[in-house]
């Protein structure tokens, strides 16, 4: 399956606001791979995400150009959805996967022709990495998947590669100072090829990603939302916990950036759509899928829900959440365009 949302937790908020150009891209389904329909709809969801963070519900890319060990520190300190468990960059260790990766370096720097298919921007780093025989001593040029392993868990790479024809080789770079780097980091282009290289050098990075949350900032009705979301493979978002709120918050302050000091409490910049609804009946908030919502961790906005109806015809049926992880109920009209979330399947 593949999935979308913002930028990683080692940033500051005044570090993130200098940030250019991080794409997110989230891909979902019920296996990791997407039909075309579903792909137009992730790129409609990512049309206005100028924080510049797109990811997946299994990885995130980050088209910040950043030598390896940059990165691998960047996708440690990532935690939307991790828990306590720490993140890494990417385990590739499937085609599905390896697909997802090339079509995410696509959106963040499309293909620019073999002429310049060493570019940095044409490759993205992954979590591959020689960990034994990487002193130079070994000169064989053959792949020997013992020798190399995933930063997320150390455990070398079974059956699948997508190496380049002779790569791994190895080569060299002897300094002038008479230093000797060797290649023992590995990065995928957009033909999903992968390539041993060295690591000072600037490429995107991508991390795994286990949020639960896809955040677009398309302005848009709750219904057109909840289509947005449908035509991506996915649906509009559950707030279920506590936790769940911190992290649709969190979330949104990665994809849509840090909420501005001017933004006030009604400003449609401070609020994003849910997937709850109480059309059915009135009071009886349930999600999309039809599940009641625990009116418990509903922290409603003072003096909502009112369920006004100042709009002839309409009705406040809708649940949005603020910044600040309050709650409102609104119209479904062309007068309420908001931000949406989106919900990872499985999640």
């Amino acid at each position: 399956k593949a999935v979308v949302s913002t930028q990683s937790g080692h940033y500051g908020r005044d570090s993130r606001s200098t940030m250019k150009f991080f794409l997110l891209l989230c891909l979902v389904g019920t296996s990791l791979a997407i039909d075309k329909a579903q792909l137009h709809g992730l790129k409609n969801l990512l049309n206005n995400l100028h924080s510049g963070v797109f990811t997946t519900c299994q990885l995130v890319l980050f088209s910040e150009m950043v030598d390896y060990d940059t990165a691998e520190k960047n996708c440690q300190n990532f935690n939307i959805g991790m828990g306590d468990v720490q993140g890494h960059l990417a385990t590739v260790n499937d085609s599905e996967k390896n697909s997802d990766l090339k079509l995410l370096l696509n959106m963040a720097y499309p293909y620019k022709g073999w002429k310049k298919q060493w570019a940095g921007d044409q490759w993205v780093w992954a979590g591959l990495r020689k960990t034994k025989n990487n002193d130079g001593s070994d000169t064989s040029m053959k792949y020997k998947p013992e020798d190399w392993s995933w930063a997320a868990d150390e455990t070398s790479p079974k059956e699948f590669h997508k190496w380049m024809r002779k790569q791994p080789d190895q080569k060299p770079e002897i300094r002038r100072n008479g230093v000797t780097l060797l290649q023992n980091q590995m990065r995928i282009n957009h033909k999903g090829h992968w390539d041993d290289t060295f690591k000072y050098k600037k490429h995107p990075y991508a991390c795994d990603y286990q949020g639960k949350y896809i955040i677009s900032a398309n302005s848009k009705t709750w219904s057109q939302s909840k289509a947005e979301c449908e035509a991506a493979g996915l649906e509009l978002a559950k707030v279920r916990s506590d936790a769940e709120v911190k992290e649709i918050i969190k979330s949104a302050d990665y994809f849509l950036g840090s909420k501005a000091d001017s933004v006030k409490v009604w400003d449609k910049e401070n609020w994003i759509w849910l997937g709850g609804t109480d059309e059915e009946e009135e009071g009886v908030w349930k999600w999309v899928d039809g599940s009641p919502i625990d009116k418990k961790i509903m922290n409603w906005r003072n003096p909502n829900p009112d369920n006004a109806e100042y709009i002839k015809d309409h009705a406040q049926h809708y649940l949005a959440i603020s910044r600040d992880g309050e709650f409102d109920d609104s119209f479904d009209h062309k007068s309420r365009h908001r931000a949406f979330a989106c919900q990872c399947p499985g999640t």
